[in-house]
């Protein structure tokens, strides 16, 4: 079986795809949301390093305010709805329709009206995030007060943190990062001809 990116299958269709071969853009953090702009809607695939602070309840926690630094990559710039309707037309359902739910955001758009990866908080419009695709996060680290967490610790503040809710049918995950917790950023141009993206996102 070919390998994926970095070498993970997903959801089973692979491509083979050298990545230290691919042009790359590393982007100061500052400079992101105009560098969103730029691109457009032109797919990306995106390595990142973030800090977040970790979610997780606080009664009883030692570890309230806790932040996890992690490695991840995925796409930005993937059509969604059409993912949603392909998924349900394969599922054998006749004239898929789909209605979005409400969310805290809202997308940037270019002069033609078309979404763009940058988004803004509804209620606050100078806080700006990035959204994509996730494939995978490594490299985990938790950190409380400035102070990596052992990982007794780790293990500790794992029982208060609060499970993530499931994707839904025929959905795939995507997140949004606030520009203050993206430390690191570089994006890298792909051949969407060779690369099946709609196969890829299943």
């Amino acid at each position: 079986m070919a390998k994926c990116f970095d070498g993970n299958t997903v959801s089973g269709y692979c491509v083979s795809v050298d990545m230290k071969n691919l042009p790359t853009q590393k982007v100061p953090v500052g400079s992101l949301p105009d560098y969103l702009r730029t691109l457009g809607t032109a797919c990306r695939f995106i390595s990142m390093e973030t800090e977040v602070e970790v979610d997780c309840r606080k009664t009883n926690n030692p570890f309230v305010g806790a932040t996890k630094r992690s490695r991840r990559n995925g796409l930005v710039n993937i059509n969604y709805l059409d993912g949603i309707i392909r998924r349900m037309k394969e599922a054998g359902i006749q004239e898929p329709t789909y209605t979005p739910g409400k969310i805290w955001y809202i997308h940037e758009h270019d002069p033609n009206g078309n979404a763009l990866a940058l988004c803004q908080s509804k209620k606050d419009s100078t806080k700006k995030y990035l959204q994509y695709f996730p494939f995978r996060s490594y490299n985990n680290t938790y950190y409380h007060n400035g102070i990596q967490l052992t990982d007794k610790e780790v293990e500790i503040l794992k029982t208060f943190i609060n499970q993530p809710a499931s994707v839904k049918p025929f959905k795939r995950s995507v997140i949004t990062f606030s520009m203050d917790s993206i430390l690191k950023v570089t994006f890298r141009n792909i051949n969407t001809e060779v690369l099946n993206l709609d196969k890829l996102f299943r």
